[in-house]
């Protein structure tokens, strides 16, 4: 059970359960509980307490955790995460690359 979610929380949770938001426990029915989500788990990393959804049957969203010694650190880490994820997109929409370190130039100087 989750107290104090966030709305958008609470939708990509529904989502990936295939749960019915009810706004009072007394609303709740046998249709609204979520049965797509093999194990559930509130797991304590660092300070803060996080929820595992794992197994789902059609995972639709997820979440990457990331830790780092410092700020600076933690904002490089995220930067070259974007960096990689918008790379793998790239990728997927168009599967063309052209290699790097100088060899298309290498190429075209033959």
């Amino acid at each position: 059970m989750l107290r104090r979610a966030r709305k958008t929380d609470n939708n990509r949770i529904s989502r990936v359960t295939g749960a019915t938001i009810v706004n009072r426990p007394d609303e709740l029915e046998e249709k609204d509980v979520g049965t797509k989500c093999g194990l559930f788990e509130v797991r304590k990393i660092g300070d803060d307490y996080f929820s595992f959804f794992e197994e789902c049957d059609a995972p639709e969203a997820c979440s990457i955790l990331l830790r780092g010694a410092t700020k600076d650190s933690l904002n490089e880490i995220e930067r070259n995460l974007q960096d990689a994820m918008a790379v793998g997109r790239n990728i997927m929409l168009d599967p063309k690359v052209v290699t790097g370190g100088g060899s298309v130039e290498m190429h075209l100087a033959q």
